[in-house]
């Protein structure tokens, strides 16, 4: 046994002689190829440079030596210049960097190394590396908020004042240093990119300290309202939401980040001024008009029964910016589907009141069920083509499918009613439906 034990630790002695070796020769092919690409400006070399350092760095004995740090760092700032430089010969088209996060892991390990250095030509080396890095740790935050890689690029930005308090810390010069607005905007990015990223928990301080340093931007609000928003307190989301806005009244993002407050809060009285407002700034915008004729629509709905003279008001308007949406985008499926549902929807309320006439076999109740029916079925008509075109822009819609279905059977058409049964079963299947009915039927 004791002969056993013996083996043991000699083996695990040469195991580990043989790693700690190991990794000081990876440092060193990590060193030669990074000298070779400095020269050659081979960036297989600075590949080869990189895989190496990153395999000697999981040494112990290379871990506990400031100067490997300042290698790595080396090599690291190396690869997010290079970066750069092929981002842009790229025209700004995203491409595979030679290894991720570059810039943020180069500004660790140069702090990694000067609180490791035992020398002060070690702490000024890190410190010298982190100041000329800064641009580049922006830049990075930058592509990849471009490449909507947001854990990425709020690990940049965020790094980014990290190297800004230990370069003030420690004696060294910062690029935001008299540049308080440059630094609050990497912070602002930081804090955006959290958002981006739905870390609210990340996202909240930052922004929260924004707040409290008197950051004037419309982007600051907009991100309060959303990280609280996301915490499911729309109280304080409503508090800087309203806040924002008092203090820019003219921004659209605002108003339209107001308008999807009103609408989870379903005020809807509120919601038309709002959203006349935004169709204002943005006459172009087809969301906003479909987005108010809804809201109109469910004040008609809301008030027919109690008062069907203002019902009949929010009815036209609804219809009105239904149309006036139609107007700039003639094949848009959901306005189109709006307008036939709007006509649909009033023809079924309708058909309430038919039954309670149909119980009134007296020759005046039967004249007034027959007046109902006709007026049913010319509300049925009007949106008949309103669903026809719908279908036949989005043979997929279900809802388009189910209306047709109704008025087809109204029509006692159970031929085409039972085909777009079998449809709406094909489209709640999870099936394609490649042709539109009415395109099949030559109409």
């Amino acid at each position: 046994m004791r002969n056993f034990m013996l083996s043991a630790v000699i083996a695990l002695f040469a195991i580990s002689a043989a790693f700690a070796q190991s990794g000081e020769d990876k440092l060193k092919e990590a060193s030669k190829a990074y000298d070779n690409f400095t020269t050659s400006k081979d960036v297989v070399k600075l590949q080869e440079a990189v895989d190496a350092i990153q395999v000697a760095l999981e040494d112990p004995t290379v871990q506990s030596d400031y100067k490997s740090y300042l290698e790595a760092a080396d090599i690291y700032a190396a690869a997010i210049t290079q970066y750069v430089t092929d981002r842009t010969l790229a025209n700004n088209e995203p491409i595979a960097p030679i290894v991720g996060r570059a810039a943020s892991q180069a500004a660790k390990f140069y702090m990694k190394a000067y609180n490791l250095a035992d020398k002060k030509s070690g702490q000024k080396a890190a410190l010298k590396g982190l100041e000329a890095l800064q641009g580049n740790i922006s830049n990075e935050g930058i592509y990849a908020i471009q490449d909507k890689s947001y854990d990425n690029s709020f690990e940049a930005f965020n790094t980014s004042v990290e190297v800004h308090k230990f370069l003030m810390d420690n004696g060294g010069t910062s690029a935001f240093a008299e540049d308080e607005a440059k630094l609050n905007d990497e912070r602002y990015y930081a804090a955006l990119s959290a958002v981006l990223n739905e870390d609210y928990d990340s996202a909240e301080p930052l922004f929260v300290a924004l707040y409290d340093s008197g950051y004037s931007d419309v982007g600051l609000y907009d991100g309060l309202y959303k990280v609280y928003s996301g915490k499911d307190d729309m109280e304080t989301a409503g508090k800087y939401l309203q806040e924002g806005r008092e203090k820019f009244p003219d921004e659209t993002q605002l108003l339209f980040t107001e308008i999807n407050y009103y609408l989870a809060q379903n005020k809807l009285d509120v919601l038309t001024s709002k959203l006349e407002e935004a169709i204002s700034a943005e006459p172009e915008n087809v969301s906003l008009y479909a987005t108010l004729g809804s809201v109109y629509d469910q004040l008609y709905q809301s008030t027919r029964d109690e008062d069907p003279e203002k019902a009949k008001t929010y009815f036209e308007e609804a219809k009105k910016n239904y149309e006036a949406g139609l107007q700039i985008d003639g094949e848009n499926a959901s306005l189109i589907y709006s307008l036939g549902a709007l006509y649909f929807n009033r023809a079924a309320n309708m058909t309430t009141q038919l039954v309670e006439l149909g119980n009134d076999f007296s020759k005046e109740g039967q004249a007034k069920y027959e007046a109902l029916e006709k007026e049913i079925n010319a509300e049925f008509d009007i949106a008949f083509p309103y669903f026809q075109k719908a279908e036949k822009t989005d043979p997929n819609n279900l809802n388009t499918l189910i209306a047709l279905k109704e008025i087809f059977a109204r029509r006692d058409n159970y031929e085409a009613s039972d085909e777009m049964k079998t449809r709406i079963e094909q489209v709640q299947n999870g099936q394609k439906i490649e042709k539109s009915y009415f395109a099949e039927q030559g109409m």
